[in-house]
Order: structure tokens, then sequence, then C-alpha cells
């Protein structure tokens, strides 16, 4: 009783004015960009449901562990996920499309492109039967890149994203020390899904290992010296799972991000010199075999099969120039005119060209270079004012054009435009760069307290 009357004594609790809540918003930051797990698990069961939606969405479409143990897989938990998690946002209402309704336009016109080459399709049924794919990928934007409002939930959705990732990377990690700290011409591939062919898995990787990377030098002064070697530690599982992994196209990818890395670095000297060793590292430890099929590149027949399939490909833009041959119909297409045992094209341009015609590449095109503008225009808005940029964000920004650069070199060669992973590049960018306008929108909000406070003082000197 004694116990009750003082709490209610002491009256509703006070609410933060704008710079308390601001500064106390910065503390938690700091918290959890030192990757402090107590915060972290604190922070996280603090948020709401729709947050917890999305997480676990993405859990089950990048982990799958109802495709790893089939007694999980009694009901569709991806769907589930995405649809709840779609429901929530809008019933919580979260939606914004604020800094980055540029991209939202692109996107909504290649929605439209696919639309319209699904209708006029050679085949139609073949691009109603695939129509979830492109809804999920949408979907997938809208939860997240529309969806997460808070530099809190960003960073918890992005250390998600990344532990999902390290459970793939510490798979190569462990195949290679395994092999006695070697590599097999075999490969590895991920687990059941997205990412179970060697060369997905490679692609994959691929993103990951800019991203993380750049994450890891965002956080880098605020991690403890064991949080800094984990760090590390992950950069490297992601570099040794492309080598162990035989993937070219990876292995292709990983050598452009690298070149991409040093080009941009204010330190080109230094970078220089760290590169070097590690790319004469990787080569001593490729089989033998993945380095003759490296030499091999453009004669071998898996080569020459991607070769006639480019070349085939081009011919049906062609014939099909303006909304292409519809929306997933490659397969019965090219079986029924080329080659009745045909592939995938091996390209995801060609894959975009020839199922939604030049009109949908040029906006395939479009998204590509709103996507690139709207990553620098936040590390634009993560300048304050006479200030150095904010570390974090800034890194996480660059590191998404380096996961798009890694994905455009090694799925160069991979029919993987309807994967996850350009989607997602799109979805975190998005997501990021409306943190990035709130943190503007927060230092402009803090300006009147800082100008009434610096008035009252000079009323009270005067």
């Amino acid at each position: 009783m004694l116990n009750r009357s003082r709490s209610l004594s002491r009256g509703p609790r006070p609410a933060l004015t704008a710079p308390a809540a601001t500064a106390a918003n910065q503390l938690l930051a700091a918290r959890l960009e030192s990757l402090n797990i107590g915060a972290l698990w604190r922070t996280l069961f603090r948020q709401s449901p729709a947050v917890w939606a999305i997480l676990l969405y993405i859990f089950f479409e990048y982990v799958r562990p109802q495709s790893v143990w089939r007694t999980l897989d009694i009901m569709p938990y991806p769907q589930i996920c995405l649809l709840s998690s779609t429901l929530l946002v809008l019933l919580e209402g979260r939606l914004s499309f604020r800094g980055t309704t540029p991209l939202w336009i692109w996107v909504a016109l290649f929605s439209v492109v696919i639309a319209l080459s699904g209708v006029f399709a050679v085949y139609p049924s073949w691009s109603w039967d695939f129509k979830d794919v492109w809804i999920n990928w949408l979907l997938l934007m809208l939860i997240v890149g529309a969806g997460i409002r808070t530099r809190t939930e960003f960073f918890l959705l992005l250390v998600s994203f990344v532990l999902w990732n390290i459970k793939m990377s510490q798979f190569g990690a462990r195949a290679w020390v395994a092999n006695g700290f070697s590599a097999n011409a075999v490969g590895v591939s991920g687990g059941p899904g997205w990412f179970q062919n060697s060369g997905e898995f490679g692609i994959q990787m691929c993103i990951f290992l800019p991203l993380v990377s750049y994450f890891a030098f965002g956080l880098w002064p605020r991690l403890s010296r064991n949080r800094r070697l984990f760090a590390a530690g992950v950069v490297f599982s992601a570099l040794i799972s492309i080598v162990v992994g035989s993937s070219r196209g990876a292995f292709l990818g990983m050598l452009v991000v690298a070149a991409w890395a040093v080009a941009l670095s204010p330190y080109r000297v230094r970078a220089t010199v760290i590169a070097l060793p590690l790319a004469v590292l990787t080569w001593l430890v490729l089989p033998q075999r993945t380095k003759e099929r490296l030499s091999e590149s453009g004669q071998d027949r898996d080569s020459m099969a991607r070769l006639t399939y480019w070349k085939d490909g081009l011919q049906i833009a062609k014939e099909y120039p303006v909304l292409g041959i519809g929306y997933n119909n490659w397969l019965p297409y090219y079986r029924a005119r080329y080659n009745p045992e045909g592939e995938l094209p091996h390209n995801f341009l060609i894959e975009t060209v020839t199922q939604t015609g030049y009109v949908g590449l040029a906006v395939f095109g479009g998204m590509m270079i709103a996507y690139f503008r709207q990553n620098a225009r936040t590390r634009r808005l993560t300048r304050a004012e006479g200030k150095a940029p904010d570390r974090v964000l800034w890194a996480i920004a660059y590191g998404l054009d380096g996961a798009m650069v890694g994905f455009m070199a090694s799925g160069f060669f991979v029919s993987v435009l309807w994967y996850p992973y350009i989607w997602m590049n799109f979805a975190l960018s998005m997501a990021l760069c409306r943190v990035a306008y709130e943190a503007v929108g927060q230092r402009h909000r803090a300006q009147p307290h800082r100008a009434q406070a610096m008035a009252a003082f000079g009323a009270a000197t005067s």
C-alpha cells in the first residue's frame, strides 16, 4: 500500500523535451551500434508487431528452416509473415515514401511493364502462374522500404539480415577449414531455397561482402577489441565463401567489388597495399580446377552455351522489341522455338529485355540509376551542418552501392532477375534514405528549442 501511494504521489512521468528525446535516441543508437547484446535484445522486444513480422518474414525467406527440417514444413511461413507484416504496417500507419519517391516511381513503372508484358505474352498462363513472385518483391519493398521508420528499427533489421547471411558464410568458412584450409573444385552452396546453387550462393556472398565490410567500417570506432575481431571474421567468412564456392561469376564479382572499393577510397595507396596481398592469397588458395575453368572462360562448353543463349536472346528481343515475349515466358518460348532442352538465358539483362522488351530494359536501367542516386542523396543527408557525416549511415549507403555492384558483376552470368537480390537491396536503400530524412528532421526540430534557450539566456543576462 505504501509503495502504491508513493507511486501515485509521483504523478505521471513527465514527457521528454525535444532535445532530451534526441539525446536519449542518440544514447540508444550509440549502445546499439557498439553491438551491446543486452541493449539489442531489450530494444528488439520493445518493437511493434509490424517490426517483428518484417523480421520474421526475412528470416523465413533467407534461412528457410522449414526446408531444412521438413517436420516444420506444415504451413507457408514466408507468405503468412509477409501478409501479416503488410497488414500491420498499414494498421500502424507506417507507410511513408519520403525521400524515396523517384525510385518508387521507377518501381511502379516496372510493375506496369511486367503486367502489360504478361497480358500480351506469348504464353499468358506462364506469366499468371508466376505472378506471386513479383508481388512478393513488391510487398517486400513496401514493408521494408516504406515501413521501417526509425534508425533503431533499421539497425535491428540490418543486424538480423547480417546474421542470416553469416549463417551462410560460416558454412563456406567451415567447408574451407574442413578441407584443410583449401577449396575444392566442386564448390559449396547454400541451404534449400534461393541460394541452393553454388552460383546463386556466390552472388549472395558478393552482395554480403561489401555490405558487411562497410557496415563494420561504420561501427568500428564504437566496437570493443573482441567485437572488432568478430566483425573482421565475418568479413573474412564472406570472402572465403566466394573462393570456396568455385563460381567464376562470383569470383569476378569479388574482383570488381574490390576494384570499385579501391577506386572510391580516399586512401587509394593504403587500400591497394591491403588489397594486393589479399588478391595473391585468394589466388593461392583457389583449387587448380577452378583456375583452369577461369582460364577456359569463353571457350569451354558452359561458356559456349551461355553465348548461344545470349545471341538467341538478342534475336528474340529484336523480334519482340516493345514488351518482349512476356513475363516468365523464356522457358516455354525458347524450348518451343529454339532448343527443346534449353535452359534460362544465364544473364539478368537478357532475361529482362526478352521478357519485358526494350521498354522494360529502359525502365530497369532507370531503377538502377535511381537506386545509386538515392544512396548518394542519403550520404548528403548524413552530413550535419558544418560537421562530419554520420559515419554509420554514410558507410551503409556505400555498402549498398557495393552490394549492387557485386550483384551486377556476378549476376551477369546467371538468370537471377526474379531472385531477392535486387529487390532486397532496393528495400534496404529506401529504408536507409527514410531514416536519414528523419535524422535531418530531428535536427531541424531541435533548432527552435536551442534558439528559445539562447534567447532566454540572453534576456536573463542583459
